[in-house]
C-alpha cells in the first residue's frame, strides 16, 4: 500500500501543479482513489508516469 499511497500523492502533485484541484477531480471519481486522478490527468492531456518507476524514494520513510 506504501507504493500506491506515494503513486497517488505524485499525481495529486501534478494536478496542483497544473491548477486542478479536488473539485476537479471529484468528477471522475473518489479522491482517494489513484484511477481518479490518473483519469482526470489522462482526459486533459497531462503527461503523468505510468508507474512509480521515476520516483525517487530514497529518502523518504514513511510507517504504516
Amino acid at each position: 500500500m506504501g507504493k500506491n499511497y506515494r503513486r497517488i500523492e505524485q499525481l495529486k502533485a501534478i494536478a496542483f501543479d497544473c491548477g486542478f484541484g479536488n473539485e476537479d477531480a471529484k468528477q471522475f471519481g473518489k479522491l482517494s482513489k489513484t484511477a481518479t486522478w490518473e483519469a482526470m490527468l489522462e482526459t486533459y492531456g497531462v503527461p503523468f508516469p505510468v508507474d512509480n518507476s521515476s520516483l525517487n524514494t530514497e529518502d523518504t520513510e514513511e510507517s504504516d
